[in-house]
């Protein structure tokens, strides 16, 4: 667990730091690493990117009602576009939430209107798609710390 933590932070930490860190060798840190790799528990090594810095000012999250029939095929189809961060079947007030990243207002509105609004099953009657605009992030993560 402490050596995902350290993974999670900077997946860059060379194996001799995290071996100083956790306090084991460097060699058991690497077939560590490798066992968690070969276990499917990492999937992948990535990396956070400033996209506001490249132009991507526009970060929201859309809600959307969809017929009940269509949940899954409006998911996947939307999981598809460039454009989406992340697409999550929800209990709530709406079916599903997309979390999307575009240049300014008007290629957000381009995508909600020739993209979204296109895909058989959602609803587009009022209320069916919300849009919510960060302002401002405080956080953004992909995992939880594991070791307390």
């Amino acid at each position: 667990m402490k050596i995902l933590d350290i993974l999670r932070e900077d997946a860059k930490t060379p194996y001799y730091r995290i071996a100083e860190k956790v306090g084991i060798g460097t060699t058991t840190v690497h077939s560590r690493i490798q066992k968690l790799i070969k276990e499917g528990i990492i999937e992948r090594f990535t990396t956070l990117i400033n996209y506001e810095k490249l132009g991507y000012d526009a970060f929201f999250v859309l809600g959307l009602s969809v017929e009940p029939d269509k949940i899954e095929d409006v998911a996947k189809k939307i999981s598809e576009y460039d454009e989406v961060q992340m697409v999550g079947v929800t209990t709530g007030a709406h079916d599903i939430v997309v979390e999307v990243l575009g240049e300014n207002n008007k290629t957000i509105g381009k995508f909600i209107n020739e993209k979204i609004k296109t895909i058989e099953g959602v609803r587009l009657n009022p209320g069916s798609i919300d849009i919510s605009f960060f302002t401002e992030i405080y956080k953004h993560t992909h995992g939880i710390k594991l070791v307390k």
